[in-house]
């Protein structure tokens, strides 16, 4: 009996582990008055997203609710407008609209629901690290997965 629990309990936990979302690729954001607000974004292999703000434990899923394609030339990659959906506990919170060209983030903001207030980001290439973002200062994020998540 107690074989079959453990052998029940390890399958569970390692379809759990099949079916978890992994960091496809991530970038840093800097943003906010003087720049105060550090977050890391991660596309997932599932499609969806989230994101990280320094000083925050866990992460925020977002899923993409629209994406537009916009040829600007034919020898340059396509350039990708696309809003992605914060909820929390099932109701929307904020919006990240993200415009995206290449490998690079050239539009980055947040939209609070509750009141409209915006924030800018920019994307901070200095910060960026294969395995997350480091500011000056601040504690380092990462993109590994985490019991957090």
């Amino acid at each position: 009996m107690i074989r079959r629990m453990a052998v029940l309990v390890f399958a569970v936990l390692l379809a759990d582990t099949a079916t978890a979302a992994t960091a496809q690729d991530h970038r840093c954001l800097t943003g906010g008055r003087n720049d105060s607000l550090h977050l890391l974004w991660r596309w997932l292999d599932d499609g969806s997203a989230d994101v990280q703000y320094a000083g925050q434990r866990g992460r925020l899923p977002v899923q993409r609710v629209s994406q537009e394609t916009t040829v600007l030339d034919e020898d340059r990659p396509s350039q990708f407008d696309s809003v992605w959906e914060e909820r929390i506990e099932g109701r929307r919170n904020g919006r990240y609209p993200l415009t995206t060209q290449g490998a690079r983030v050239y539009g980055f903001s947040y939209e609070r629901v509750r009141d409209g207030r915006r924030t800018e980001f920019n994307e901070d290439v200095e910060a960026w690290q294969e395995d997350g973002c480091q500011w000056p200062g601040v504690e380092p994020l990462t993109v590994a997965s985490s019991l957090l998540d």
